[in-house]
């Protein structure tokens, strides 16, 4: 039964994606270099130079137009993104410090997307949705004078300066949240190479309108942040139809 499906697949290979539309199913590929800011309301945290872009996702894309204009645009992201900060005080310190913040998500946008025609082989893409992000790791390291102090999931691990026999390590748990959700938007432009393959650029935003830290166990006197993007997205795209395929009709019997 299974080299039966495979070679009903491998037949249908050359029937999928035969006609340049706008409207075939389109699994792709995408890399997303973007500005990231962790936008905090905290009025003791001063901005340093970050390093652009201070973040980079990749993934998986999902495409399907129901129609020459309309369709809906999905899939997952991984993305990893860094802040720095100066001068913060924190947990009712008076001590100035440097502070670094990694974050590692998993994202999965559902947007809808609307396509104007350039011409017969370029479009011009509008996409608007929502975005689900789960939290995989971080790591924030905390430098004054007196002491570092480094977060990573489930782990406080204090260093002093002053003697080097004072540090411990306990478990505050997780200092940020392991689930956000936010909007998402991009507009650019879709183009076809071949009559299976297209490309795609787009300038992208994403704004988390969940709070991206923990008001119960915070280091910056428990103040709320919301993650933001801004940056492009670069893919490449497979287009095929299900019309006619082997492997659908055999699913019928």
């Amino acid at each position: 039964m299974i080299k039966k499906i495979i070679a009903l697949l491998l037949l249908n290979i050359p029937l999928w994606g035969n006609a340049q539309s706008i409207e075939d199913w389109q699994v792709g590929i995408n890399l997303n270099p973007f500005y990231f800011d962790w936008n905090s309301n905290d009025q003791g945290l001063t901005d340093v130079h970050q390093n652009i872009p201070n973040g980079l996702g990749f993934g998986l894309t999902v495409e399907k137009n129901w129609n020459t204009h309309w369709g809906i645009k999905t899939g997952v992201e991984y993305s990893k993104q860094n802040k720095k900060y100066d001068d913060a005080q924190y947990s009712g310190n008076v001590y100035l410090a440097d502070i670094n913040m990694d974050f590692k998500y998993y994202k999965i946008p559902l947007t809808i997307q609307y396509s104007h025609p350039i011409n017969k082989n370029r479009y011009l893409t509008f996409n608007q949705g929502i975005q689900f992000s789960f939290l995989n790791d971080y790591k924030t390291t905390i430098d004054d004078a007196l002491q570092s102090t480094i977060f990573t999931p489930n782990q406080r691990v204090f260093i002093s300066k002053i003697n080097a026999n004072d540090s411990n390590n306990t478990n505050p748990g997780w200092i940020y949240k392991k689930n956000t959700f936010g909007i998402i938007g991009s507009v650019g432009i879709k183009g076809f190479l071949t009559k299976k393959i297209s490309y795609s650029t787009n300038l992208r935003y994403e704004y988390d309108l969940t709070y991206s830290d923990l008001d119960e166990y915070y280091i910056l006197n428990k103040n709320k942040a919301n993650n933001f993007r801004l940056g492009l997205e670069l893919g490449l795209q497979y287009h095929f139809s299900l019309k006619g395929c082997g492997f659908c009709a055999l699913q019928k019997h």
